[in-house]
């Protein structure tokens, strides 16, 4: 007799993997936060870097 293996058990475990996947990745509002004031910061760090060295090193 084949052995039959359980698909909706391996699904269901697959599935979850899935949504707790889906979960973790998910940006919170105060993530989006933390990302808008890095890349406002990142910005203002290149154009002092690019007023220290005398203009645009990267065209």
């Amino acid at each position: 007799m084949k052995n039959k293996r359980n698909h909706d058990f391996n699904y269901h475990a697959v599935h979850k993997n899935i949504m707790r996947e889906r979960e973790l990745r998910k940006v919170t509002p105060l993530g989006i936060k933390r990302l808008r004031e890095a890349f406002e910061d990142a910005k203002l760090r290149n154009a002092h870097r690019e007023e220290l060295l005398g203009g645009k090193q990267h065209e």
